[in-house]
């Protein structure tokens, strides 16, 4: 999303750097704190994934005697998700909106709201895309049963070795939901980084290197470690936490999900003008501006 922000700034060579360092530096110090702070409040086994800082706030509250404050805390803390809901939302519907205005997917998905002046179409397919997945994550549980059920699959898996018992998934409650919605966001998050250290690398190493903001050394740093970050995230993303209580159902929904949003991103780029000269590059900018 920086890229997209940066359009907002007047001289974002100055501003952003500064930004990135200090956002990083700031977000680091947050989540390290807050993590401390829960596990000082309480112990990794009773923390829930959903509502541990409730959890944490309340148990310390009621020790200091001022449990009154959980309510208002409470209260706050769902406007923020609100929030932030909100802007991943606007933010990330941004993306399809730009490719499809660079025709990079349908077209459509580049219209403006002629009153609003919001992406109306890219929303809408990001809220519905998300409400799928929802959906789909809640009752993944009934139609997995349903198909290691069958009896010619049901032969193949003892056939195997399997217990075919062993491999049946319990109804999917809300933290499990939660937690493999965030896994796959994870590595669907992360896997646009991969390319982007990489063609960091690749800058850093052409030859003849021509220096701009940062001299080559300090490329090579910087897309080796982010390479490395990155690649060690996903996989990290691949172990089920300990809400998960089917460890099968679990990788096929990470590998199934993963390829087939990249199965998606290359159906569109190779048969719906990926690869082919752009036109009216002004226009689209205009319209980007707008929104």
């Amino acid at each position: 999303m920086l890229p997209s922000w940066a359009t907002k700034s007047k001289i974002p060579q100055k501003t952003l750097p500064g930004a990135v360092a200090w956002g990083g530096v700031l977000s680091g110090l947050l989540y390290i704190g807050v993590t401390l702070t829960l596990l000082i409040a309480l112990s990794k086994g009773d923390i829930n994934v959903l509502q541990g800082i409730v959890q944490a706030v309340g148990h310390m509250a009621g020790r200091v005697g001022v449990a009154w404050v959980v309510a208002p805390f409470a209260f706050l803390l769902s406007l923020s998700i609100a929030g932030i809901a909100s802007a991943w939302l606007g933010g990330s519907a941004r993306i399809p909106f730009v490719a499809g205005l660079d025709s990079y997917m349908p077209a459509w998905l580049g219209k403006v709201h002629p009153r609003y002046h919001t992406p109306y179409a890219a929303l809408i397919v990001h809220a519905s895309v998300s409400m799928v997945l929802v959906v789909l994550n809640f009752g993944g549980w009934w139609i997995w049963n349903k198909i290691i059920g069958l009896s010619f699959l049901v032969y193949v898996l003892q056939t195997m070795g399997f217990v075919v018992a062993s491999l049946m998934a319990s109804e999917t409650g809300v933290q499990e939901t939660f937690q493999k919605l965030l896994s796959l966001a994870v590595v669907l998050q992360l896997i646009p980084f991969l390319y982007i250290f990489g063609a960091l690398l690749k800058i850093a190493m052409s030859n003849p290197f021509v220096k701009s903001c940062y001299g080559k050394t300090t490329l090579i740093l910087s897309g080796a470690s982010g390479l490395f970050t990155t690649i060690l995230g996903i996989a990290l993303a691949f172990f089920p936490a300990q809400q998960v209580t089917s460890v099968l159902s679990y990788e096929v929904w990470m590998f199934g999900g993963t390829l087939l949003f990249i199965g998606l991103a290359a159906f569109f780029f190779l048969f719906t003008g990926g690869g082919k000269p752009r036109e009216n590059s002004r226009k689209r900018f205009r319209l980007f501006e707008e929104v």
